[in-house]
């Protein structure tokens, strides 16, 4: 996450979520109806299948012995598993999270994966994610940076409102300790960490960040005293902070900026990379700052590691084109190899405010997969690293009945996958506000 995509129309004019619903239920709660949805078209992942599915107490079958309780006529729609975000750093405010919910909501997406927020935030905003009517969500709390680290600059300079002109306040924002343990820990040696790693742990987080950023250079070019948010973690402690995680059972993700950060984070072990490097390249930069190593790329696939590519950071009005050139070329040549090593790519947005349906357009227009890939990509895979322990993802037996209806086939065209007819959640219909900023019905 870099300040240049955090701020959004949507945080900036948010309403509040009605405080006074009814204490929520955990998406787990399932429908008990058992329903028959009929003329409807099933991705099976490689193409769409005309099926009757049955769902019995909240869950896909293809038979049962009980009693339909209602039919569902699906008209031929195309019906593909909900999409998911894993790198997003939303739902952590009361004051935004109606809109954040409407919106991914709106666009199919009902998984997301928080890969650093405010503690204190996150905590208010339990009550409205994890259930039925809501995203399900899973918090990595605060990141684990080094001194004057990345992303104290964002944080810091949210809390004192000066994050937009960073370069202006940058002696404030390092001697600022307001969100210090709370959307940030730094963790400089392995005393702190040992002093450290209780409270981390007493957050219960669901994963791990660790950010890596500038590894390629030494440590006194790393740590300029006028600069606030060039730095990382220093690349030795990223495999002492891995294994305790792992020893607490809890996967590790990894920002990374350069290929020197991807492979120092690979070299410790980490389960995830939270970005591709090179996602902001320019025009001017050396390739080679970005290019991972065929080394680390076999690594990577033999590890069986997963990268959100958060590829579409930069495919915006303010980037140059000469810039985006240079970025989309470095971004086919690593997801050219990465894909045909066997690296699992997920779809993250890291954009403050807006969630991935411009990501996975814009990994289409890559041309590196099949829109059946894609799709793959978009929703089982995603989904699955999200929630591993859930049935998601997929329109399997056992699966949880959650799905997007599409009015056309997504294999044809994928804007289609924004043509949403219908949303299922388990087992229930949703009903998404028309725009944000409205409360859901409970």
């Amino acid at each position: 996450m870099h300040a240049r995509f955090f701020v959004n129309a949507v945080l900036l004019t948010a309403i509040p979520l009605a405080l006074a619903q009814s204490t929520p239920s955990p998406s787990v709660a399932k429908s008990k109806a058992v329903i028959a949805f009929t003329h409807g078209l099933w991705f099976d992942g490689a193409a769409f299948q005309l099926r009757t599915v049955l769902s019995v107490d909240g869950v896909l079958a293809d038979q049962t012995t009980q009693s339909v309780s209602q039919t569902i006529d699906l008209h031929g729609g195309f019906v593909i598993p909900p999409f998911g975000d894993a790198h997003e750093h939303m739902f952590s405010s009361v004051a935004t999270v109606s809109n954040e919910t409407a919106m991914f909501l709106r666009d199919g997406i009902f998984y997301a994966q928080g890969v650093t927020e405010p503690i204190s935030g996150s905590a208010k905003v339990r009550p409205f994610v994890n259930r039925p009517d809501g995203v399900d969500v899973t918090y990595a709390h605060g990141g684990l940076t080094g001194d004057q680290g990345h992303p104290k600059e964002v944080y810091e300079g949210l809390a004192l409102g000066t994050f937009y002109k960073p370069g202006d306040h940058t002696a404030q924002l390092r001697a600022s300790p307001l969100r210090e343990g709370d959307a940030y820990w730094v963790i400089d040696t392995l005393e702190q960490l040992a002093e450290r790693w209780p409270k981390i742990l007493a957050g219960h987080p669901d994963l791990i960040k660790v950010y890596l950023t500038n590894s390629e250079h030494d440590a006194a070019s790393r740590m300029q005293a006028d600069k606030i948010g060039i730095v990382g973690l220093h690349p030795a402690m990223v495999a002492p902070i891995v294994e305790r995680a792992h020893a607490a059972h809890l996967k590790v993700i990894a920002h990374v900026d350069t290929a020197a950060d991807f492979h120092a984070a690979l070299a410790a072990g980490v389960d995830e990379m939270a970005h591709l490097p090179g996602y902001c390249a320019k025009a001017i930069d050396d390739p080679k700052v970005y290019r991972l190593t065929m080394d680390d790329v076999s690594l990577a696939g033999r590890r069986h590691l997963r990268v959100i590519a958060t590829a579409s950071l930069c495919d915006n009005s303010y980037w140059p084109a000469a810039d985006k050139a240079a970025t989309r070329a470095g971004q086919i040549d690593n997801l050219r190899r990465l894909r045909a090593a066997g690296v699992v790519i997920l779809v993250g947005s890291d954009s403050y405010g807006s969630d991935t349906v411009h990501e996975m357009a814009y990994l289409s227009g890559l041309g590196l997969w099949s829109n059946a890939e894609l799709l793959r990509m978009a929703t089982e895979q995603t989904d699955h690293d999200i929630f591993p322990a859930r049935h998601i993802g997929t329109l399997t037996t056992g699966s949880e009945t959650s799905f997007l209806v599409l009015h056309s086939n997504p294999l044809d065209r994928w804007s289609a996958t924004s043509e949403i007819e219908a949303r299922w959640k388990d087992g229930r219909p949703l009903q998404v506000p028309l725009s944000p900023g409205k409360p859901q019905t409970p």
